[in-house]
C-alpha cells in the first residue's frame, strides 16, 4: 500500500480524473505561469519565502578569493622576467633577443587579460543582495505583480526563479566593507561579524546547483533503500514450530542444545599445574619436530636453531639476517603455526657507532645474538600481519604457476631416464595416458601447504624493507649535509628500489634556433623559459630489493628434494637481497665509458653487519672521480699543447684519507727558478667538478685568482682543460721572466701599440709575449715568447706603413723585421766552457739572469748594426760585416760570449765618399773604412766609432792627441781622435741614428785639413819642396815649415767653408846684455799676405777634382809661400829707405814713394809659373781700355829715364850673375822654366827676373830710379 501510494501509477489517473478548471468558475486555483495549461501542473507556484527555505544559504567563505591569484599572477611574471634577463637574454645575439622578449610579453598579457576576464564578470553577474526579509517582502510584491500579469505568453517550461520573473534582489543600501572579497554587510545596525549569506546570479546558480544534488543524492538513496527492502522481504519467512525445544523448556527449565563455541567462554576452566605445563611444552616440541621433519616443508634457507620451551628458534637472511621464534596452536596434523617473536641480526652505522635501532649496550641485554627485539605496536603489527595473513593455511591449487614451476624442477632430473625408456620401448598411446596420470596423481598428493615457505618469504622481505629503508634515512641525512645540491635521493617503495643520483648540475640551456615560419601556418607555441628540465648526473646508484637471478644447481635441488622427502610446497622459496647497481650518468661518461653502461660494483658490496649508505657512496664516487681524473690525465699528458718540464715529470698520486675529496691528483710541476710548485688537478668526489690548486700561490692573489678562473672556466665547459693547464703554465712562467726582468732593471711590457687581429696575425698574444724596449731606438724590442718547447727570442722591430682605408691617407704602425736569437749559439761561444746540449738538462722554461742579460746586450747590438747597415742601405753603400776569428791575433779580448758577435761594418772608402764634393777627402784614406760598435757590453745606448786610416803617415813625431770637437764639428760629433803614429782617424758618434751622415760631415770637414797635410807628405818627396817639412797636426790645424823659420799654420774654418793661413816664426831676438829684459820676435814677412793666402787656399781646394791636376793645388800654394818670400823678405828695409808697400793682389804688389808732390810707384808680379817677378812702373797702361790702375794709390806719375834704367839694370845684375860663385844654378832654372832668369820687356820698359834675383835687381833698381828723380842727389 505504501508502495502504490509512493509511486502511482498511470491508472491513479484513469480511475480518479482531476476536476478541470473552467475559465468561468470564480474559484479556479492558480496555475504556474512557466508550465504548460496541462491539467497535472495544475498546483501553486511556490512563494518566495518557501524557495528561500527549500535552497540550501550561500556564505562568504565558500567563495574563492581572487587575492591569492593576482599574487600568483605577480609572482610568476616577475619571476620568469627575472629569468629571462639573467639566464636567457645575456648570451642570446641582438638578433633573437626580440623574440623571447615578446613570448614573455605575450605569455604574460594572455594570463593577465585571463584574471581581468574572470574579474569583470565577478563584478557584472555577483551583485551583493539584500536580507532574506527585505528580499522576501520584495519578491512577494513583484511575484503579486506578476500573477496579475496574467499566465506565460511564450510558453517556455523554465523552472521559475526569482532573476526569471524579474525581480531585483540588490537593495540600493547594501555596504561592502571589504571590496573585492565577495562579503556584504548591511548599513543597518546589525552585527557584522556574522557571516551573512550573499546572493546574486553566480550565488543563486550555485544554490540551485547544491539543491539539485541532493536531491539527486535522496533520490538515490531511497533507490538503493527500496532495492535493500526488497530483499529482506524476500526472505523473510515464519519459523516451524521447534517441539524439541519446547519440551526441554517445559520439562527442566534449561536450553542445553547451544553451540559449544557460545558456551565455553563462560564455563570456568581449572588451571594448569607446573607437571601440566611441562608436559604440554614437551609434546608441544615433539610435535613441532614432527610437524617439521614429516609433515610441512622447511625451506632450505631457513635454519632451526632449536627447539624448546614449545618454540622453534629459526633464522634465515645470512649471518646477519633475522631470527624468529615460533610455535603451533594445537596437536593435529593440520593446526596452524604462530609467529611468537622476531629480531634483525643486521647493523647500521650512524656517528661512529654501530647500531642496528639502539647502541652497544644493547648487545649484552638482548642476548649473543644481539638483534633488535621489536616491543610495544610495532610488534604486535609484525606478528598480527604474519599469523593473520601469511601463516594461516590456505587451499592448494594445482593450477599454481609456481607449482607447476617447482614440479618442472623436480621433474628436470628424471628427463634423461625417461627419454632413455622411451628409446626402449615405445608402449601404445592408452599405456602412456594412463602413466601419465597416475604420476600426475602421485605428485598431487606430494603437495602440501608451505606456511614455512610464506613465513620465510615475509620476514626476509621485510628485514629487506627495513634495511633499505635505513638506507633511504641515511642518504636524506647526506643530501641535506656534505653531500648538499649534489645528490638527489628517489624512493619507489611499491618496486622496493632507491636510487641515488650524484654530481648534479643543471641542464644547460639550449637556445632554439629561429627558423622562418611558412607563409599562412601559425608558428608553434613557444616553451616557457621556467619551465623545469631535468639535471644532468654524474652516475646512478640504484639499491633495489629483488629477488636474486641464480640459476639453479642440480645438484642443491637433488639434495633439497630428499631432504624434505619428495615433498612439493604450494609456495615458492623467494631468494631475496639487496642489490646494487651503478650506472654511469651524462657527466660521468668519458675514457670507455658511456651514459647507461653499468659498472662493476664488486668493491661496493652491502654489508649488513654494517650498513652505511655514505661508504657505498663514497667508494663509487671516489672510483668514478679517479676514473675521470685518469682520463683527464690522459688527455692532457697526450696534448700535444701540453707543456712538459724536462726535470719533473708529471705524476699520479693517490689520497690514502678516505674522506679526502680527489681520491687521485695529477701533479704538473711547474717551471721556477725559486722554489718548487706543482699545479694539482684532480676530480672532487662530492661534485665531480675539476678541482684545480696551485701550491705556489701562498700570498700571491693574482696566481690563485688565475687557478679559481680556469677551475670555473673549465667545469662551466667554456674551456678545454689542456688550453687552461697551458695557459696557467705559461702564467707562471711570464711572472717569473717579469720578475727576473725587473731584478735587472728593465721595464717589461705585455702588448704592442697594434690592434688585437694584427698582433694575432703575428703571432705576439699578450699572455705569451715579452718585450722591452731597447735603449738604442724606440722602435725595436726585445721579445720573449713561450712555446710549446720552451723560450723562444727574438728581436722585433716595429715600422710606419699607409693605412688600408683605400685612401692612402694615414699611417699606422706594424711589425717589421723579426730575427731569431739563439741561446745555444751564445752558450757556445763562451770561453773557457765546453758547450755539450747533452751535458747540462736545464728546464727549457728557465733561464739564468746571465743568459738574459746576454740576450739583451746582443740584441741592443744587433739593434746597433741594424741601425747602421740602413743607413748605409738608404746611401746605396755596399758594406760588409766583419766577425773577429776566435782566435788569433785579432781575436777578442773580452771574456764575453758577445765579443765575437758583434761584427765591424766595413767600407770601402770610395763608396763611402763618392759623394764628397772634391775627391780629395777619398784619396787621403786607405781602401777600408771600418765601423765599430762601442758600449755594447753595459747594455744601454750603443756608440759607432768609425775608423779612418790615412794614406801619408805624418812625418813628424808627436804623440797622439785627443781633442774634443769644438765650433762647427761639435753639432756633430762629440768624441774625435787621431794617432799620428799609426795615421788612424777615429769619429766616435753618440747619436746612432745619424752615424754615417754625421761621419760623412765630418769627415767632409776634416778632410780639408788632412788634405794639406796629404798634400805636404806627397810635395815633401820632391826637391823643390823638400824643405817644407809638417810640424804639427791635429785634425784642425796642420803647422807646416815652407821655409828655414818660417811657418805656417792652415785651419780649415766649417762656418763659412774656408782655410784660414796664419804665418810665424821660429827665430826670436835673443838679448846681447844682462840688462837687456825686451825680448822682441821677429815677425813673419807673409803677415800681411795672410788673408789673401787664405782666400787663394780656399779657392784652389773648392776647385773640382776633374778640373785640376792631382797635387797642383800643393805645388801652387806651397809654391806661392815660397816664392813670395824673397821679395817680403826685403819689405822691411824699403820701408826704411821710405818707400811704402801696398798689396794688390797675392801675386801683385806696389811700392810707391811721394818726392816733391808727386808720387811714383813701381808694380812687382809674380808670375803665374812662380819662377819670376815682373817689375815695370805702375803709370803704365793696363787692360783692354789701357789705363792707368790709380784708384788705390792715387794719381801717378811717370818714372823719368825708365827705358835707360832698365837697360842699366839688366847689364849690371848679368855681370853680377856671370860673377857670381855658381852661376850654373841659374842655367838649370832657365832649362827648367825655359826663361832665362834676366829678361828686358815692353821695349825695356819692364824687368822679368828670377825669384831669387829680386833682392839683387829690386835694390839696384830702386836706386837708379831714386837718382833719376833726384831722391839721392838731394840726400
Amino acid at each position: 500500500m505504501a508502495s502504490s501510494s509512493a509511486n502511482p501509477g498511470p491508472s491513479a489517473f484513469t480511475s480518479n480524473p482531476p476536476v478541470l478548471p473552467t475559465s468561468n468558475s470564480s474559484t479556479t486555483k492558480p496555475r504556474n505561469p512557466q508550465l504548460s495549461n496541462e491539467p497535472w501542473f495544475t498546483y501553486p507556484t511556490p512563494t518566495p519565502e518557501q524557495i528561500e527555505e527549500e535552497l540550501p544559504p550561500y556564505f562568504e567563505g565558500e567563495n574563492v578569493p581572487l587575492g591569492p591569484l593576482l599574487d600568483r599572477l605577480v609572482r610568476k611574471g616577475y619571476g620568469d622576467m627575472r629569468y629571462l634577463l639573467a639566464e636567457v637574454l645575456p648570451p642570446l645575439s641582438a638578433k633573437q633577443k626580440p623574440k623571447h622578449i615578446i613570448n614573455y610579453a605575450t605569455t604574460t598579457r594572455q594570463a593577465l587579460l585571463k584574471y581581468l576576464a574572470v574579474l569583470r564578470w565577478k563584478t557584472a553577474v555577483d551583485v551583493p543582495s539584500s536580507s532574506s526579509s527585505s528580499s522576501s517582502a520584495s519578491t512577494s510584491t513583484a511575484h503579486q505583480t506578476s500573477q496579475q500579469n496574467g499566465s506565460n505568453q511564450n510558453g517556455s517550461t523554465n523552472f521559475p526563479t526569482p532573476h526569471s520573473n524579474g525581480d531585483d534582489t540588490s537593495p540600493p543600501y547594501m555596504i561592502s566593507l571589504n571590496k573585492g572579497k565577495g562579503k556584504a554587510y548591511p548599513s543597518s545596525s546589525t552585527n557584522v561579524t556574522d557571516d551573512i549569506p550573499i546572493k546574486g546570479k553566480v550565488t543563486d546558480s550555485r544554490r540551485l546547483a547544491q539543491f539539485m544534488e541532493h536531491q539527486n543524492k535522496q533520490h538515490d538513496d531511497a533507490v538503493i533503500h527500496l532495492r535493500h527492502v526488497t530483499k529482506l522481504v524476500e526472505s523473510l519467512r515464519e519459523r516451524n514450530p521447534d517441539l524439541l525445544t519446547a519440551l526441554a523448556l517445559l520439562t527442566t527449565g534449561d536450553y542445553r542444545r547451544l553451540p559449544t563455541s557460545i558456551t565455553e567462554p563462560f564455563i570456568p576452566k581449572p588451571p594448569l599445574t607446573n607437571s601440566s605445563i611441562l608436559s604440554i611444552l614437551k609434546r608441544l616440541n615433539r610435535h613441532i619436530r614432527y610437524r617439521i621433519s614429516c609433515v610441512d616443508y622447511l625451506p632450505p634457507d631457513l635454519r632451526v636453531e632449536g627447539i624448546s620451551d614449545g618454540q622453534v628458534y629459526l633464522t634465515g637472511g645470512g649471518k646477519n639476517g633475522w631470527k624468529a621464534r615460533m610455535t603451533i596452536v594445537g596437536f593435529g596434523q593440520d593446526s596452524k603455526w604462530w609467529l611468537t617473536g622476531v629480531e634483525w641480526g643486521w647493523r647500521y652505522r650512524q656517528k661512529g657507532v654501530d647500531d642496528p635501532g639502539g647502541n652497544n649496550n644493547n648487545l649484552t641485554n638482548e642476548g649473543e645474538g644481539g638483534g633488535k627485539k621489536f616491543e610495544g605496536e610495532d610488534r604486535q603489527s609484525i606478528l598480527d600481519l604474519a599469523n593473520l595473513e601469511v601463516l594461516p593455511p590456505r587451499e592448494v591449487e594445482i593450477d599454481d604457476p609456481q607449482i607447476q614451476n617447482q614440479e618442472k624442477d623436480a621433474t628436470k632430473g628424471d628427463t634423461q631416464a625417461d627419454e632413455t625408456k622411451t628409446a626402449i620401448a615405445a608402449p601404445d598411446e592408452t599405456t602412456i595416458t594412463k602413466s601419465v596420470e597416475a604420476e600426475t596423481e602421485e605428485r598431487k598428493a606430494k603437495i602440501v601447504d608451505a606456511p614455512l615457505v610464506r613465513i620465510y618469504n615475509f620476514l626476509q622481505h621485510l628485514s629487506l624493507s627495513y634495511q633499505l629503508e635505513i638506507l633511504f634515512t641515511q642518504a636524506m641525512a647526506l643530501s641535506h649535509g656534505k653531500w648538499r645540491n649534489q645528490l638527489r635521493v628517489e624512493i619507489d617503495r611499491e618496486s622496493k628500489t632507491l636510487r641515488l643520483k650524484y654530481w648534479i648540475r643543471p641542464r644547460p640551456v639550449t637556445v632554439p634556433q629561429q627558423q622562418a615560419a611558412a607563409v599562412g601556418k601559425r608558428p608553434a607555441a613557444s616553451v616557457s623559459v621556467g619551465s623545469a628540465r631535468t639535471p644532468l648526473v654524474g652516475g646512478i646508484l640504484s639499491v633495489s630489493l629483488a629477488e636474486a637471478s641464480i640459476s639453479s644447481n642440480g645438484v642443491e635441488t637433488m639434495l633439497d628434494n630428499i631432504s624434505s622427502g619428495g615433498l612439493l610446497p604450494s609456495e615458492r622459496v623467494l631468494d631475496l637481497q639487496l642489490s646494487l647497481k651503478w650506472e654511469v650518468g651524462e657527466l660521468g661518461a668519458g675514457g670507455g665509458l658511456r651514459v647507461g653502461d653499468v659498472m662493476d660494483g664488486l668493491s661496493m658490496q652491502m654489508d649488513s653487519s654494517a650498513l652505511d649508505m655514505e661508504n657505498i657512496l663514497m667508494t663509487s664516487a671516489r672510483a668514478h672521480a679517479a676514473h675521470l681524473t685518469r682520463v683527464q690525465a690522459s688527455s692532457l699528458i697526450s696534448s700535444p699543447k701540453f707543456i712538459l718540464s724536462l726535470l719533473n715529470q708529471p705524476t699520479l698520486q693517490e689520497s690514502d684519507d678516505p674522506t679526502s675529496p680527489r681520491p687521485l691528483i695529477l701533479r704538473v710541476p711547474l717551471p721556477s727558478r725559486q722554489k718548487i710548485s706543482s699545479l694539482l688537478i684532480g676530480v672532487s668526489a662530492y661534485n665531480g667538478y675539476i678541482e684545480i690548486d696551485d701550491d705556489g700561490c701562498t700570498g700571491n692573489e693574482a696566481r690563485s685568482t688565475r687557478v679559481e678562473m680556469a677551475t670555473k672556466s673549465i667545469n662551466d665547459g667554456k674551456t678545454r682543460l689542456v688550453d687552461d693547464i697551458g695557459r696557467l703554465t705559461v702564467a707562471v712562467v711570464m711572472e717569473t721572466l717579469e720578475d727576473q726582468m725587473r731584478q735587472l732593471g728593465w721595464q717589461p711590457i705585455r702588448r704592442l701599440a697594434l690592434r688585437s687581429q694584427d698582433l694575432a696575425k703575428v703571432q705576439l698574444h699578450p699572455a705569451t709575449t715579452i718585450l722591452v724596449p731597447l735603449t738604442s731606438t724606440p722602435n725595436h724590442y726585445f721579445v720573449t715568447k713561450v712555446t710549446q718547447n720552451g723560450l723562444a727570442f727574438e728581436l722585433l722591430k716595429l715600422v710606419k706603413v699607409p693605412l688600408d682605408n683605400g685612401l692612402g691617407i694615414g699611417m699606422k704602425s706594424a711589425v717589421g723585421d723579426r730575427v731569431p736569437l739563439d741561446l745555444k749559439q751564445l752558450k757556445s761561444r763562451r770561453k773557457g766552457q765546453d758547450f755539450d746540449t747533452t751535458a747540462v738538462i736545464t728546464s727549457p722554461f728557465e733561464i739564468a739572469n746571465k743568459d738574459l742579460r746576454e740576450l739583451y746586450i746582443f740584441s741592443n747590438a744587433l739593434v746597433a748594426q741594424n741601425i747602421i747597415e740602413q743607413q748605409l742601405r738608404d746611401r746605396n753603400i755596399p758594406f760588409t760585416a766583419q766577425y773577429p776569428p776566435l782566435s788569433g791575433p785579432g781575436a777578442p779580448r773580452s771574456s764575453s760570449a758577445l765579443a765575437g758577435m758583434i761584427p765591424t761594418i766595413c767600407v770601402d772608402v770610395g763608396d763611402l765618399l763618392r759623394d764628397g764634393k772634391t775627391g780629395a777627402a777619398a784619396d787621403v784614406a786607405m781602401p777600408k773604412v771600418g765601423m765599430q760598435i762601442e758600449g755594447w757590453w753595459k747594455g744601454a745606448r750603443c756608440e759607432v766609432t768609425t775608423i779612418v786610416q790615412l794614406r801619408h803617415q805624418s812625418s813628424m813625431a808627436q804623440t797622439p792627441a785627443d781633442i774634443s770637437a769644438s765650433d762647427g764639428l761639435q753639432a756633430h760629433s762629440e768624441d774625435i781622435s787621431f794617432d799620428p803614429s799609426s795615421s788612424v782617424v777615429k769619429f766616435k758618434a753618440k747619436d746612432i741614428e745619424r752615424c754615417v751622415p754625421a761621419f760623412l760631415e765630418q769627415w767632409e770637414r776634416l778632410s780639408k785639413v788632412i788634405v794639406v797635410a796629404g798634400e805636404v807628405n806627397r810635395i815633401n818627396k820632391l826637391a823643390e819642396f823638400k824643405d817644407i817639412k809638417m810640424l804639427a797636426f791635429d785634425l784642425r790645424t796642420a803647422t807646416l815649415s815652407y821655409s828655414k823659420g818660417y811657418n805656417a799654420s792652415i785651419t780649415y774654418t766649417p762656418t763659412d767653408d774656408s782655410y784660414q793661413v796664419t804665418l810665424s816664426t821660429d827665430s826670436t831676438s835673443v838679448p846681447t846684455s844682462e840688462t837687456t829684459t825686451n825680448l822682441q820676435s821677429t815677425p813673419n814677412p807673409h803677415e800681411m799676405l795672410s788673408p789673401l793666402l787664405s782666400a787663394r787656399l780656399t779657392e784652389l781646394a773648392s776647385t773640382p777634382t776633374g778640373e785640376i791636376q792631382k797635387g797642383a793645388i800643393g805645388r801652387e800654394f806651397f809654391g806661392l809661400l815660397k816664392k813670395t818670400l824673397p821679395f817680403f823678405e826685403q819689405v822691411n828695409a824699403l820701408q826704411e829707405k821710405g818707400w811704402i808697400l801696398t798689396v794688390l793682389d797675392v801675386r801683385t804688389w806696389r811700392i810707391n814713394r811721394d818726392y816733391e808732390g808727386r808720387r811714383y810707384a813701381l808694380d812687382i808680379n809674380l808670375i803665374p809659373q812662380l819662377s819670376h817677378y815682373l817689375l815695370q812702373s805702375a803709370s803704365t797702361l793696363r787692360g783692354p781700355d789701357r789705363k792707368v790702375d790709380s784708384e788705390i794709390t792715387g794719381k801717378l806719375s811717370e818714372l823719368p829715364d825708365l827705358d835707360q834704367i832698365i837697360s842699366k839694370i839688366f847689364n849690371k845684375s848679368k855681370q853680377k850673375i856671370i860673377s857670381s860663385p855658381d852661376p850654373s844654378q841659374y842655367s838649370k832654372r832657365l832649362i827648367k822654366t825655359n826663361l832665362p832668369p834676366l829678361l828686358k820687356l815692353d821695349k825695356n820698359t819692364s824687368l822679368l827676373c828670377g825669384v831669387d834675383l829680386i833682392n839683387i835687381v829690386l835694390d839696384d833698381l830702386l836706386e837708379e830710379i831714386e837718382s833719376s828723380v833726384g831722391i839721392r842727389k838731394k840726400q
